[in-house]
């Protein structure tokens, strides 16, 4: 790429109350990957690069394009033609085609663009990732990793979708050479691909509105934010409560995340910790999300399959000191010295033992949080990862 200004596609998903303002939406969509605007936070202001996003949006009456802040943006309507409404799920005639309809646009689109090259962000959403498979031949190709869908490919039961997300998945890995995300990602690649080549970085937080979120005092002494599913651990940070209550009877804790918690509010009652636990249940924003952050002493997180989620990113930043799984990528952060406290995974007394810790020390608990934070500064902020992209684009 010898040119002044390199022009890039990303093609991803994401949405938020910004967007949908500027968008004919006939319903409107809870916020959710709010990591794809915080990186293009540091593609705003830049003469060298010119970023176009793709993106498919729910409940989109036609295809849009605008342009925020120097970025140009073209969102796509999926679903049933004409209606855009979702397909039923009896009759999943976009997984059965291989999502015909919306690669058909996405490659109208590309070409008109003629970019000097594809950022695919996130194999593992079939919906929009298998557009990427129509460009092989054509255009310079990196994925982003954000997890890994065909990690659950001995899951029972499985149902067309997800068979469909982990088989495109899977082609994805075998056909492309260069990807990016946290080191531990190229691990999980080389089963798929020995010869790909792997750039280590990471989607930022939102720092301004870390920054912004005030400190109103201490509500929580440890809390759980993600989805509520059994792989993310959401089980054992119950069991974690009830272990704590052990040794401090009055332990408050806190559950938010988009999932069903009965189970869990079943679970706390068979641990006869129900009145200990606030079951929140999901934000809709992330400013509320970080006012109950900041709120909590301690954030854990217990999952069985990670690579290296954001909400452990937004902790740090947010100086809540961390006790964590050693699960995928998590071990990464203590790689030069101890920044969050680990323990074996599935170990979930000792990691009401390690929570204890840091309740019953202050002096302790800020210094860990201390630790993190600066951890944070220098290898996840914003700007060192719009740099660390922009190297990775320019191999090219």
């Amino acid at each position: 790429m010898n040119k002044n200004k390199v022009k890039i596609v990303w093609i991803c998903h994401f949405t938020n109350d910004e967007i949908q303002s500027s968008l004919p939406v006939w319903k409107h969509q809870d916020e959710f990957a709010s990591w794809i605007p915080n990186l293009l936070k540091g593609f705003e202001n830049r003469e060298d690069v010119e970023v176009h996003i793709i993106s498919p949006h729910d409940y989109l009456k036609r295809t849009t394009k605008l342009k925020l802040r120097n970025i140009n943006y073209y969102f796509v309507p999926f679903g049933v033609p004409l209606f855009n409404r979702h397909w039923p799920h009896f009759f999943r005639i976009d997984v059965f085609s291989n999502f015909y309809f919306f690669r058909r646009k996405v490659k109208k689109i590309v070409n008109s663009i003629k970019p000097d090259l594809i950022n695919l962000m996130g194999a593992e959403n079939s919906y929009y990732s298998s557009s990427i498979l129509d460009f092989k031949a054509n255009y310079p190709v990196i994925i982003f990793i954000q997890g890994f869908i065909s990690q659950f490919k001995d899951e029972p039961n499985k149902t067309p979708e997800l068979k469909s997300r982990i088989n495109i998945e899977k082609k994805i890995l075998k056909l492309f050479k260069y990807y990016c995300g946290e080191q531990d990602s190229s691990t999980y690649v080389s089963i798929f691909n020995t010869n790909h080549v792997f750039f280590r970085l990471y989607f930022p937080v939102d720092e301004v509105l870390v920054s912004n979120t005030k400190d109103t005092g201490k509500k929580y002494d440890c809390i759980y934010f993600g989805r509520l599913e059994k792989v993310k651990g959401c089980e054992d940070f119950v069991k974690v409560v009830s272990e704590i209550k052990r040794k401090k009877s009055d332990v408050k804790a806190c559950i938010i995340g988009s999932g069903n918690l009965s189970p869990l509010q079943t679970l706390a009652n068979e641990l006869q910790c129900t009145e200990n636990i606030d079951f929140v249940g999901f934000v809709k924003s992330q400013k509320e999300l970080f006012e109950y952050v900041k709120a909590s002493r301690v954030f854990l997180a217990p999952p069985y399959k990670e690579r290296l989620s954001s909400t452990i990113r937004e902790a740090m930043l947010l100086k809540v000191p961390i006790v964590a799984y050693a699960t995928g990528g998590i071990p990464y952060i203590n790689e030069f010295e101890e920044n969050i406290y680990l323990v074996e995974t599935g170990n979930f007394k000792e990691m009401a033992r390690k929570t204890l810790l840091l309740l019953e020390d202050e002096q302790l608990s800020d210094q860990l949080a201390d630790k993190a934070y600066n951890y944070c500064i220098n290898e996840y902020s914003c700007k060192i990862n719009t740099e660390r992209l922009l190297s990775a684009y320019l191999l090219y």
